[in-house]
């Protein structure tokens, strides 16, 4: 046993002394320097490239088996500006000789300090890695087929690995794509991570400086973290990972940018899964927080899905950190609070948001959203609304007086300037793949209130189609169906419309501020038109209409007094004193209208009530927004009640009305009442001489009697 002793001894020392020779004697005999050139062959056969070493390549074995290597650089593919595609300062790389007799790798800190790496693309779409990848695949395509050994019984793996850490210093990483004509720079960038040592955790440090040209942006990029690494190598973790930006840019909001990233990061390595479970990111004064699933993720089809919480923020605080103005509103108070929450799932080749609630102010949207075809988005969604006042959100009406004559005869004497009609947006609606449904439970737009509004719109290939946009309207039922058709250089637009039992005084009310016609509606409109924007459409608009109201009343005119007021002026006697509401009442009012370019013409009005009858025709321009109009009123009952008795019973009374649709005015046509009148009297006379007659002469009158009447 102590001979055995001795021999072990004895081998332990000769070891001993041949490892501290080889430290001391290998570095002096062997000079890495001398493989210069094999290695620069080496290099050239492989990648085709030429491999410069410029500083002396350093070598040491005892602990430590190591090389440090100085100045190198890698020559660039041509056709490209940079001389050199990547170059470094030094690089030390060292193992621990002792280890590695145990099957264990330990390696020092590997340092890499003074990288250049200059990547791009030629104006054809070439990388100026593209040879180097064919080079190495002819090469391995030219080597005899090897025996693979069986890793479950053929090899043995590292019982241990460690590595002291990485040190990354002064770094420069350009990218140039000629073909796209985009520039980047990575500056500064340094990595630096504590051992690395499977299943210890170890602290990451990189910082970096990001500058683009085209558009020009400069950031300033902080990540922070502590890492794990499995100790089957199987998977990897980071704990309170911090990702910190501090951006600038003529193309950012405000001209600047500032956000933070704080998450969790587990990741399969082996089973090929991502979990980011506690997401938190702030910018522009808002929080979003969440978590992230991935699986497959290096696969052809990796899928991910998650959820998103934006907390409750300021859309108008939001705004102002975009550096834009924000939007005047008729409403003070509104764009304070929004917020919303979604869950989402997404893969190569959509995104859909399959629960979907948020808020603005007052109002709660849920739904869901898919997007399909990320080169050519098709879009379907299906979302409610409890309760939306666009008005609230629109800008304020200016009462400032009109400065054109063009506004003056558009808005006649409203006092309101007319706003400009603004251009379709013809080639994104050309490119518009959108399908969905649309339910607002009360709506407010433009004035007007709908209830229970249902709206579906289609848009593909150039056509967008609203149909329908249906709702409860003023008592009643309002049901649209839109097309636009912008296929064409001049855009097709036709509109079909129907309202059943709607009450026009307050639909006209809430629209104008004034109920200048009352009664139960019914309107069907089937109209056509073309053009880019709305002036344009009105003014090619044609097709027909049909209307009918009925138990109402035209407020703002009493077409019985204006009898009276003629009635007096044919008797000569002075305009009696107007009492009552301003205002003609009828049981039914109905009509059609044909349109064409823009003007509406009506022949066939009929208003039926107790006193009056009243037929109209004329026309109405829609571009000008003024009116041309007679109404043909004739007393069928008596005016007593109104006013006293009338002489113009039965005779035809005109009323034209002219002005503009927010002022109209009404003149009764006192020649033609005259006319009537004067008829109307001579008929009566004649009746009353012929009653004498044919007292006389019995029946039959002899026509020369007859004719001697109309000669008094």
């Amino acid at each position: 046993m102590g001979k055995l002793l001795k021999i072990i001894l004895w081998l332990v020392l000769v070891l001993v002394v041949v490892i501290v020779v080889a430290a001391v004697v290998l570095p002096m005999v062997v000079d890495p320097n001398d493989y210069k050139d094999e290695i620069a062959t080496a290099v050239e056969q492989q990648t085709g490239r030429t491999l410069t070493i410029e500083g002396d390549i350093g070598l040491s074995v005892f602990p430590w088996l190591g090389l440090d290597i100085g100045p190198t650089r890698l020559s660039n593919a041509e056709g490209f500006t940079e001389p050199d595609m990547a170059e470094i300062q030094a690089v030390q790389v060292r193992v621990k000789l002792l280890p590695l007799l145990s099957n264990q790798l330990e390696v020092d800190t590997l340092q890499l300090s003074g990288l250049r790496l200059h990547l791009g693309k030629d104006k054809q779409g070439v990388s100026n890695w593209d040879d180097m990848v064919t080079a190495s695949a002819d090469t391995k395509a030219a080597e005899p087929a090897t025996t693979s050994v069986d890793s479950t019984g053929g090899g043995k793996g590292l019982d241990a690995l460690t590595i002291g850490g990485i040190e990354v210093t002064d770094a420069r990483i350009d990218w140039d794509d000629q073909s796209s004509g985009s520039k980047y720079v990575v500056n500064d960038l340094s990595l630096t991570t504590g051992a690395i040592v499977p299943g210890d955790a170890f602290d990451l440090d990189m910082q970096l400086q990001l500058t683009a040209m085209q558009p020009p942006l400069d950031a300033r990029l902080a990540l922070q973290g502590e890492v794990l690494l499995a100790a089957d190598l199987k998977a990897l973790s980071i704990t309170a990972l911090t990702l910190q930006v501090d951006a600038s840019g003529a193309t950012l909001p405000a001209g600047e940018l500032q956000a933070s990233l704080t998450t969790d990061v587990s990741l399969g390595l082996e089973a090929q899964t991502l979990l980011l479970p506690n997401i938190v990111l702030e910018t522009l004064g808002v929080q979003i927080s969440g978590s992230v699933t991935g699986a497959a993720i290096s696969g052809d089809d990796p899928r991910f899905n998650g959820n998103f919480v934006i907390a409750e923020f300021s859309p108008r605080e939001l705004i102002e950190a975009l550096g834009e103005a924000v939007p005047e509103t008729a409403v003070q108070g509104v764009l304070d609070k929004a917020d919303a929450t979604l869950a989402w799932e997404a893969t190569l080749q959509q995104f859909k948001v399959s629960t979907l609630s948020a808020h603005l102010d007052e109002t709660a949207l849920n739904g869901d959203v898919l997007v399909q075809s990320f080169d050519a988005p098709a879009i379907s969604f299906n979302l409610a609304v409890d309760q939306f006042n666009l008005d609230r959100y629109l800008p304020p009406e200016s009462e400032q007086p009109v400065s054109s004559e063009a506004n003056k005869e558009a808005r006649g004497k409203a006092g309101k300037t007319a706003a400009p009609a603004g251009d379709l947006p013809l080639e994104p609606l050309r490119q518009l793949d959108l399908k969905g449904e649309f339910n607002i439970k009360e709506l407010q737009a433009f004035k007007l209130h709908y209830s229970e509004v249902l709206i579906k719109i289609d848009a593909d290939d150039g056509v967008l189609e609203i149909s329908p946009l249906a709702a409860g309207f003023y008592d009643g039922d309002i049901d649209l169906h839109l097309k636009l058709d912008a296929r064409k250089d001049t855009p097709q637009v036709s509109i079909k419309e129907t309202l059943k039992g709607v009450q026009a005084g307050p639909l006209l009310k809430d629209l104008t501020g004034e109920d200048t016609l009352l009664g139960t509606t019914t309107l069907q409109a089937n109209l056509k038109g073309r053009g880019a924007d709305a002036d344009a459409i009105i003014r090619t608009l044609n097709g027909k209409a049909s209307f009918t109201f009925k138990d109402g009343a035209l407020n703002g005119v009493n077409i019985a007094a204006l009898i009276r007021e003629a009635q007096a002026l044919i008797e000569g006697k002075p305009a009696p004193k107007q009492e009552g509401p301003v205002r003609t009442d009828f049981a039914l009012l109905k009509g059609s209208a044909t349109i064409k370019n823009g003007v509406v013409k009506n022949d066939d009005l009929k208003m039926k009530s107790p006193l009056l009858r009243i037929n109209g025709a004329g026309t109405a321009n829609l571009p000008k927004e003024t009116l041309d109009y007679t109404l043909t009123t004739r007393i069928v009952g008596s005016l007593e009640g109104q006013g006293g008795k009338s002489k113009l019973q039965g005779v035809d009374i005109p009323v034209h009305v002219s002005g503009t649709f927010s002022d109209p005015d009404y003149s009764p046509d006192l020649g033609g009442v005259l006319s009537e009148a004067a008829k109307a009297e001579v008929d009566k006379r004649v009746e009353k001489e012929k009653k004498k007659l044919q007292k006389k002469f019995g029946k039959d009158v002899p026509d020369d009697l007859l004719k001697g009447l109309f000669d008094k």
